[in-house]
């Protein structure tokens, strides 16, 4: 069989199954709960809108209505990435500061970048549930998610470049990295909404921001929204 009518077969079957779960068709879930670590691991979904060359020219040829390129300039792009993750870590921590990528859940601090803390601090969610959560940093990763993605993406440490880097990884994972680099805010906050609590539609019964929040805070980070 000819590469190209292969790779394009294997690519048209990924999307099929992305609209299927799009649409509730019955095919298993792509994740399960970021914020508490009484859940199951995740799994990454592998249809995200990011594919290597030259795949991704045949599944934009295939496929063009589902995937919508980030069509900006690459500074521009890469200002929106840097003002989406001042704003998650606004909604997760309260604030963008040095020390939030030493923040413990519940705002205490941390010492040492080598790891993951692995701390567990107990709380209570808005439906009245004793949960337990190891989440840290400034995006507040669990340490079974951290450990996946450091795996992964082979990061050297807790540091912040590493946090940074696994949490775009985590947006590119949800189909939501060229949302985030093309300014549709609204679109990439729904598409990342099952991962971090604070965002509006989360459901996990732990306090949300709201999307003009959001927005504000995007905005003032210096993100652009687009046209």
């Amino acid at each position: 069989m000819n590469l190209t009518l292969a790779a394009a077969t294997v690519i048209t079957a990924a999307v099929f199954i992305g609209v299927r779960r799009a649409q509730g068709g019955a095919v298993l879930p792509d994740f399960t709960d970021y914020t508490s670590d009484t859940f199951t691991d995740y799994a990454p979904d592998e249809s995200t809108d990011q594919l290597a060359t030259p795949f991704e020219e045949i599944f934009v040829n295939l496929n063009p209505t589902t995937y919508i390129p980030a069509a900006v300039p690459a500074d521009v792009a890469a200002q929106n990435e840097k003002a989406f993750l001042d704003m998650l870590a606004y909604a997760e921590i309260g604030h963008t500061g040095p020390d939030g990528y030493r923040t413990l859940f519940g705002g205490k601090l941390f010492n040492s970048f080598a790891d993951h803390p692995r701390v567990f601090t107990p709380f209570t969610n808005g439906r009245g549930e004793r949960l337990m959560t190891s989440a840290a940093g400034r995006y507040q990763f669990l340490s079974r998610t951290w450990d996946a993605l450091q795996r992964r993406l082979q990061l050297p440490d807790f540091g912040p470049e590493s946090q940074d880097r696994a949490a775009l990884e985590l947006v590119r994972e949800r189909g939501a990295l060229n949302d985030v680099r093309a300014g549709r805010l609204q679109a990439a906050v729904a598409k990342v909404a099952p991962i971090w609590a604070s965002m509006p539609g989360a459901g996990y019964a732990q306090p949300e921001k709201k999307l003009t929040t959001l927005v504000a805070q995007y905005q003032a980070a210096g993100g652009n929204l687009e046209a």
